[in-house]
């Protein structure tokens, strides 16, 4: 049973640190690093309360619509799949002030607390761990076996913004192949306001070159700004995923980039390890700058 005069007691500071207060937040993804968030400093129980908004010193009960509570069923299950262990949790209203909040209550289990991200945000290196956690998670959820390009472009780019990042999909930016209207970025990732990665995404049932070679070639275009590197994301279903990697690793590795290529580096993989998902590195010269390529392929099952 979730206590009123608890939450009550917990919204009177922003010192709670077993407290999470937002607006309203029903993505499993972030409800799941909301969760994690709340029991990081608990000895025992904490609490994610919607319909809220924090002041300087406490809360303001804005109020959400009892309704919530209908449909929060399915989203806080699949957030509590995410988590690596399991956590007991209950949910419902709770009156505070004549205003409806939606509370989340968790048990603490006392196992550590992490979902593998890593929090430093600022580096490359972070980044492709960050977005190689989130492809294992694409790769573990049946529905997106059969999902298309933009429904695992919106399942990563949700992960990825619930980590931290501040993400953009589909953002009409850069030049098209045609050249006459502004291109689509599949996932555009920006870090304190400035351009930080671009993710060019597709889906691959076969070594298509002429497929694989127009997205190679949106990257370079669609990245106004010349990041540091930028990332070639597939998600390959086929059968024999080590013969389609040692073709496609080789096919990346010889083509005619618009941003000449310097070199390509396979270390990577190895440092991962995964069969079912490969990862490597090419490096481009742009404008007197070197930058890189990501080219990771998620194998689908």
């Amino acid at each position: 049973m979730i206590d009123r005069d608890t939450i009550s007691t917990l919204l009177s500071t922003t010192s709670s640190k077993n407290l999470v207060g937002v607006g309203m937040e029903l993505k499993p993804y972030e409800l799941a690093l909301l969760m994690l968030r709340s029991l990081e400093n608990s000895e025992e129980y904490g609490y994610i309360v919607m319909g809220v908004s924090k002041l300087i010193n406490n809360y303001a009960v804005d109020g959400i619509s009892p309704a919530t509570k209908d449909r929060a069923k399915e989203p806080i299950t699949t957030a509590l799949s995410l988590i690596s262990f399991a956590i007991e949790a209950e949910y419902e209203n709770v009156d505070i002030s004549g205003r409806n909040v939606f509370v989340i209550k968790l048990k603490n289990s006392n196992k550590a607390l992490s979902m593998n991200f890593t929090k430093d945000l600022g580096s490359q290196e972070a980044f492709v761990k960050n977005l190689v956690l989130a492809c294992f998670n694409l790769q573990a959820r049946k529905h997106y076996s059969d999902a298309n390009e933009d429904e695992r472009n919106d399942y990563i780019g949700d992960i990825l913004g619930a980590i931290g990042y501040t993400i953009k999909d589909q953002t009409r930016r850069g030049s098209s192949s045609s050249g006459k209207d502004s291109g689509e970025l599949d996932i555009f990732v920006s870090k304190d306001g400035l351009p930080f990665t671009v993710i060019e995404a597709m889906n691959l049932d076969s070594l298509s070159t002429s497929n694989i070679n127009k997205h190679l070639d949106k990257i370079f275009s669609y990245d106004t700004s010349g990041n540091k590197f930028n990332v070639c994301l597939s998600y390959v279903k086929i059968a024999d995923f080590n013969s389609f990697w040692g073709k496609y690793s080789a096919h990346v590795a010889n083509y005619s980039y618009t941003a000449p290529l310097l070199s390509s580096d396979t270390s990577i993989d190895d440092e991962y390890g995964y069969s079912e998902l490969r990862i490597m590195k090419t490096n481009h010269s742009r404008s007197g700058r070197t930058v890189s390529l990501y080219h990771i392929c998620v194998r689908i099952h």
